[in-house]
């Protein structure tokens, strides 16, 4: 979820299978939807996977760094086993700030023979996914109100109030 190309900020890769839903009722796990904001924002991204594709003799060198590269989940099957890697040309940002938030528990104990039914699973996972969402959407507009999003502001407020004062966020 941390490297995406150009113009997928902030979008949510998910497998097509419930299968975490599955493991957590299994063993009566509680689920936590949280989102985290900023993390798209610390750089920008000047060559994607696309552009990098499009220099001569790119292709070689990348189809090499494939072959010969780490495989991560060979056993999984969809968009989560297209697993090649793709390095970026990336450029730092002023550091912005990050926000975290974690939605209402969703618990699965006692649910182990129910979530055993895979549409069952199925719209528990959907409905995990849509908190996540929630979560994000919820933080991206918070953060467009926060008067302390850059590091200019914040670094004005701990001259004026000492360099171990609390910078003021907003309250959930």
């Amino acid at each position: 979820e941390a490297l995406h190309r150009k113009g997928e900020e902030y979008r949510l890769f998910w497998p097509e299978q419930s299968e975490f839903v599955r493991m957590a009722s299994r063993f009566g796990a509680t689920i936590i939807p949280f989102g985290v904001v900023g993390e798209d924002d610390i750089c920008d991204m000047l060559l994607d996977y696309n552009d990098l594709m499009k220099l001569p003799f790119y292709d070689i060198l990348d189809k090499k760094l494939n072959e010969e590269g780490l495989k991560l989940r060979t056993d999984s099957t969809g968009e989560i086993k297209n697993q090649d890697m793709h390095p970026v040309v990336l450029t730092p940002k002023m550091p912005g700030r990050f926000y975290f938030i974690f939605g209402e528990p969703i618990e699965t104990k006692g649910r182990e023979k129910e979530l055993r039914d895979k549409e069952k699973a199925q719209h528990l996972y959907l409905h995990v996914k849509s908190e996540v969402e929630s979560c994000i959407k919820y933080l991206k507009e918070k953060r467009e109100e926060d008067p302390y999003r850059s590091i200019l502001p914040r670094l004005l407020y701990q001259a004026a109030h000492g360099s171990d004062a609390e910078i003021p966020t907003f309250e959930p």
